[in-house]
């Protein structure tokens, strides 16, 4: 769900009075303290998804107030004449019964004639109908805030109007909210990057930045709230999740959602990929109270699911409970004590998951020792004993300020889970890469477009070794509030597509062509009478390396590599191969091969790397394994004949110890100093050239070195 603002941002230390004194700070502390720490609470349904913010923006205001507004909120209304027809309202938003605030609130509104205290409630009905995923109720209440100039006390409604104009992807209106927000007060930072996430969120409609396909599960969704599932099957052909659809076993309304309470239902798959009508659990799984996000064990012999009880007292309180799977249906629930409840009363636990190897349950609670709001933990467990392990905070490359929840792990090792600190708005998915050590992780990332939206994306799990599985999203266009969504990653295409010529003439070549694969696949073509052929079929294979070699009777044969490692979309590799005729005793030039002044060592510097020139007569050289070649190397005219004679020879003779000591057989290999006996450019040309910088490169033009074929005859290994 979107993101809370906090009733704590409605006042400011102005509205309170100057005079208020350490009395106002101190229950102002006291209230923001009980609203901090009942917006972390409840790991379930729409409770985690609604206030996953409000946790740091209540602390950031706490603090940031000193005497906190939320003082005249919800206890001085006579300082600001305020009346008592919000209290009810009030009280039920603190406690994050939204559908019972919103209800209250449109009543107060009616009621109230103060003008400051009529936009608050407007402001406060919007953000009761945002936290219940209706949009459309929140921007008539924001829109009659606004025209009370409620803005102008708290800039904030310009903010939460951004955010719920952004879930629905109208990004062009929510740009504009966000700079009303950012010229009426409010945080320029927050306000520049919402408008620039606005605007890649924008980009990713047009330009997926990811090939995923993602369809909605029609016939698993209600028009309420369907999340949180687990694969109940081997197979990936049976599913259990949640729904507060009217089906399910609970009389009552839920006070946050104004809907049923939360079940857990059923549905299996048929051949053709059908899904069979939810069944709800039978009643040791399913009560009057909330039941959601739920995970097997390895062997699905029992079932681990969320149940928060809510009573008069206490709105959320949430625990792990697990029963026996007994064939269709499940014997009796039970607690499972992950925490000591003498110290941790209040600490709330849910979203259970296991390990790929169920070695370790995971776990989100908002226990003491955290980074946040809520945090992932595991349990060690051993299966033998049927006994868990003290709880283990994952750690700050998965936890963070904010809310992590909804945590699940392919067989890999990879990490899925989803934040409230990701970047493309509401709830994001992320994904962590095993690293080095027992539970250890990669620094998490977001996941792409369109697993993620503009509005909440949670609680992905996988099929076995599959790229495909089900997760949960609020983006428009659902059947309901939350929906369940499928994903698939299609395989990708590759194609391989070359054409041969003669490297002189440019005629078409049918040259004889070899491929070899790194995962052992080889194939061998003979190009067509335009010199073309091509690959183009399922055989190239992701992750995968291929050495090209082209050859033809009389000609010096050459090719390449080309790579699917790494590569996230469908590729065609385009080559055209130029190969030249063997002709005995013909210089060949090849990439210059430069050397310092009066050295005769090969030149590496920034700009100039000789060895990398080498390296296509080294690939001449492994290609044509019967060739004996010359390397002749040249000096400029500087110096004298004889020296110039010697130096030239020591640096030919260093390009013949570059290829011994790269492997080429010392016998296949000549060297030839030829001095400066054989100048690209003449002193003459030279000495017409008008810079000395002109001068030098032409110099160094005639430092180099070149190749001739000798013999084609050599016998490898004689």
């Amino acid at each position: 769900m979107p993101q809370p603002l906090g009733a704590c941002e409605s006042y400011t230390h102005e509205r309170a009075g100057r005079d208020a004194g350490p009395f106002f700070d101190q229950i102002s502390g006291f209230i923001c303290n009980r609203l901090h720490r009942n917006a972390r609470f409840a790991l379930h349904s729409s409770t985690d998804l609604n206030r996953y913010e409000m946790h740091n923006n209540l602390q950031a205001f706490c603090t940031r107030t000193g005497l906190a507004s939320l003082l005249i909120l919800f206890s001085i209304g006579a300082l600001i004449a305020q009346t008592d027809y919000a209290a009810e309202a009030d009280q039920a938003f603190e406690k994050d019964a939204f559908s019972t605030s919103a209800q209250e609130y449109i009543k107060a509104y009616a009621k109230v004639k103060d003008i400051e205290e009529k936009g608050r409630i407007a402001f406060m009905a919007g953000e009761s109908f945002r936290m219940m995923l209706e949009p459309a109720a929140a921007e008539e209440w924001y829109d009659k805030a606004i025209g009370l100039r409620y803005g102008t006390e708290d800039p904030s409604v310009y903010l939460a109007y951004g955010d719920v104009m952004r879930s629905q992807q109208s990004f062009d209106d929510a740009i504009e909210w966000y700079i009303a927000y950012k010229e009426n007060g409010g945080d320029a930072a927050v306000a520049d990057a919402r408008v620039e996430q606005s605007d890649n969120d924008a980009l990713e409609l047009d330009e997926p930045s990811s090939r995923y396909i993602v369809e909605n599960l029609l016939l698993l969704n209600s028009d309420g709230y369907d999340y949180g599932l687990g694969y109940s099957s081997k197979k990936s052909d049976e599913v259990v999740f949640a729904s507060s659809r009217e089906s399910s076993a609970g009389s009552g309304e839920d006070p946050i959602t104004g809907q049923s309470y939360m079940d857990l239902f059923r549905s299996a798959q048929d051949k053709k990929g059908r899904w069979s009508t939810p069944e709800p659990l039978n009643s040791t799984v399913n009560t009057e109270f909330n039941e959601g996000t739920v995970t097997f064990d390895k062997k699905y012999k029992n079932i681990y699911f969320t149940r928060c009880i809510s009573d008069e007292e206490t709105s959320f309180a949430c625990d792990l409970y697990r029963a026996p799977s007994m064939g269709a249906k499940f014997g009796p629930s039970e607690v499972v004590d992950l925490i000591d409840r003498d110290s941790n009363d209040s600490s709330q636990v849910g979203h259970p998951s296991f390990t790929a190897d169920n070695d370790f349950l995971m776990f989100v609670s908002d226990m003491e020792g955290g980074y946040g709001g809520k945090d992932i933990w595991y349990v060690s467990y051993d299966s033998k004993e049927d006994a868990f392990g003290e709880p283990v905070n994952m750690g700050e490359n998965i936890n963070t300020s904010g809310d992590e929840m909804f945590p699940n792990m392919r067989f890999d090792g990879t990490l899925y889970f989803s934040s409230s600190n990701g970047i493309m708005g509401g709830l994001d998915i992320l994904v962590a890469e095993p690293a080095e050590g027992t539970m250890k992780f990669e620094k998490a990332e977001t996941a792409p477009y369109p697993l993620n939206s503009s509005a909440d994306d949670f609680s992905i799990v996988f099929k076995d070794d599959e790229d495909a599985g089900i997760f949960t999203s609020s983006r428009v266009g659902g059947k309901g509030k939350d929906d369940l969504y499928s994903f698939t990653l299609p395989d990708m295409k590759f194609c391989f597509r070359a054409n041969v010529y003669d490297y002189d003439t440019g005629n078409p070549l049918m040259a004889s062509v070899a491929i070899n694969g790194s995962n052992g696949d080889s194939w061998t073509f003979t190009a067509d009478a335009d010199g073309g052929f091509e690959l183009c079929g399922d055989e190239i294979k992701k992750r995968s390396t291929y050495d090209v070699d082209v050859e033809l009777q009389g000609f010096i044969s050459t090719g390449d590599r080309f790579s699917t490692v790494g590569l996230s979309e469908s590729t065609t590799f385009a080559r055209e191969y130029f190969l030249k005729e063997v002709v005995l005793d013909q210089e060949y030039q090849m990439p210059l091969v430069l050397y310092a002044f009066n050295e005769a060592a090969l030149l590496v510097d920034e700009n100039v790397n000789s060895t990398d020139s080498l390296a296509y007569l080294l690939d001449i050289m492994e290609r044509n394994e019967t060739y004996v070649i010359q390397l002749e190397s040249h000096t400029d005219s500087r110096g004298k004949d004889d020296y110039n004679e010697e130096l030239s020879q020591r640096r030919a003779q260093t390009c013949v110890d570059y290829l011994i000591n790269a492997g080429i057989e010392r016998d296949r290999l000549v060297a030839v100093g030829r001095g400066e006996s054989m100048l690209l450019v003449s002193d003459s040309e030279i000495s017409r050239m008008k810079s000395e910088e002109e001068k030098e490169r032409a110099h160094q033009a005639n430092r180099r070195t070149v190749f001739r074929i000798m013999r084609f005859d050599y016998v490898p290994g004689e």
